[in-house]
């Protein structure tokens, strides 16, 4: 599948947004200190421009932070992202799209982010494989 070079950007932001999660995890090694607001920010992040890259490789000019509207666009062009699980994880993300925000920290722990980074992984291995690039991130 030939993919064009805006859906490539897409993908490789995505994937950007992956990596500082993993360099956030490597260096703070306490993980009482690390910034869990910031990986479950990063993990929406990934998630939603995985979706784009999709809408964008079919011609749509994506727009908006929610997941749940983006994965419905999708859903336009191929059914298999109404599957139940892709769902769930998108709906999950979509509920702490605002921990970008100062007032959210309290709000998210290490539980709530490495379940937010699985759902970011799986959202993206699953948009890649549509695009025909495969698995990357296994969570």
């Amino acid at each position: 599948m030939v993919l064009s070079d805006t859906c490539k950007s897409w993908i490789q932001s995505a994937k950007n947004d992956l990596i500082v999660i993993d360099s956030i995890v490597v260096q703070v090694r306490s993980p009482r200190a690390r910034p869990y607001e910031l990986i479950l920010y990063h993990s929406q992040q990934a998630a939603e421009k995985m979706l784009k890259a999709y809408l964008v490789h079919n011609g749509v000019s994506p727009w908006g932070h929610d997941l749940n509207a983006l994965r419905t666009g999708c859903a336009k062009f191929d059914l298999g992202f109404n599957s139940k699980r892709v769902i769930c994880h998108c709906a999950f993300l979509t509920a702490y799209n605002e921990a970008r925000y100062p007032d959210f920290t309290d709000l998210v722990d290490s539980r709530t982010a490495a379940r937010g980074l699985n759902s970011a992984k799986r959202v993206y291995n699953f948009v890649s494989e549509k695009l025909g690039q495969g698995k990357e991130f296994f969570a």
